[in-house]
């Protein structure tokens, strides 16, 4: 297994695929800013005038980072922004759910809040952090190109 996860092809096909998801999320958010607003709002956890701020600044960041896994421009960089991204978005749903509220993260567009959806994002975000930790890791250890 160990060797499956240093192969750099596993590594790379891993690469392109977390960089399409971050790039899908970012253009998702941006087809309806008002909306994530909204979605992030509803986590009571920023001011007021923080929320839009985050709202237009965090999908072009999405967008940038995936692009930069995919084309493995910087990736390491790219993808240290993933871990951290993928690490603030899991403690945020967490905290939504130990205060009981009904959330709508938002991530990959518009939907109807509820206990299992926020349960389901949570296990997502979840396993693309594990994955962005194995490429981040993995990129350590392997040449680049």
């Amino acid at each position: 297994m160990n060797g499956f996860l240093s192969n750099r092809w596993v590594i790379g096909a891993l690469r392109m695929s977390m960089g399409a998801v971050f790039v899908y999320a970012g253009v998702m958010k941006l087809m309806d800013p008002a909306q994530f607003a909204d979605n992030i709002a509803s986590f009571r956890i920023l001011p007021d005038s923080a929320i839009n701020v985050l709202a237009m600044g965090l999908p072009p960041t999405e967008i940038l980072a995936g692009l930069m896994m995919i084309f493995g421009w910087h990736h390491l960089t790219a993808n240290l922004a993933i871990l951290i991204l993928t690490a603030i978005f899991a403690v945020a749903l967490a905290q939504g759910l130990a205060r009981g509220l009904q959330i709508d993260c938002g991530c990959f567009g518009v939907g109807e809040p509820s206990p299992i959806k926020t349960w389901i994002s949570l296990g997502r975000d979840i396993v693309l952090f594990a994955a962005s930790l194995m490429i981040y890791m993995a990129g350590l250890r392997l040449p680049q190109p």
